[in-house]
């Protein structure tokens, strides 16, 4: 079953987002001062570029592709640790850090839109799936920001 021109425009917003996303975090990941930073950052930008395959998949064939299986017990992303960065270093690593949480706590609202106007039940669990991870990257960020005194 092909998608709706409203389900295409829905498509088309979230790839755009995605885009934009795995743009800002490689960004950030280079301008980030906290070795342990750029390297959470960088892994994200990974998720970021995933997801903005996956919706563009979606747009070129019109059908959702299979959930990709992950292997159990495989962790893609550091914890959150305590940064040695200090001072105007560790501002600018915040600034970096609240604009990216921000980012994600938008993303996961257009997410949201999308798994509610979307006919096809598999492309709204596809969608689900991916505003999870964007929830996931948004804990990460608050978590990092928490365990070393960003967070407001």
């Amino acid at each position: 079953m092909a998608f709706t021109p409203h389900e295409k425009k829905l498509l088309k917003d979230i790839r755009n987002e995605e885009k934009l996303c795995a743009q800002k975090y490689h960004k950030a990941a280079e301008q980030a001062y906290d070795p342990g930073l750029k390297q959470l950052l960088g892994t994200i930008e990974q998720h970021e570029q995933s997801h903005y395959d996956t919706v563009t998949q979606m747009l070129r064939t019109g059908e959702t592709p299979a959930p990709k299986q992950k292997k159990q017990g495989q962790q893609t992303v550091p914890p959150a640790q305590k940064s040695g960065v200090t001072g105007g270093k560790k501002q600018s690593d915040a600034y970096l850090l609240a604009d990216l949480l921000g980012t994600e706590k938008y993303v996961s609202g257009v997410y949201n839109t999308a798994v509610f106007e979307f006919k096809q039940e598999d492309a709204r669990h596809c969608l689900s799936a991916i505003q999870q991870q964007e929830q996931h990257h948004g804990k990460l960020l608050s978590d990092y920001m928490q365990q070393n005194g960003m967070y407001c």
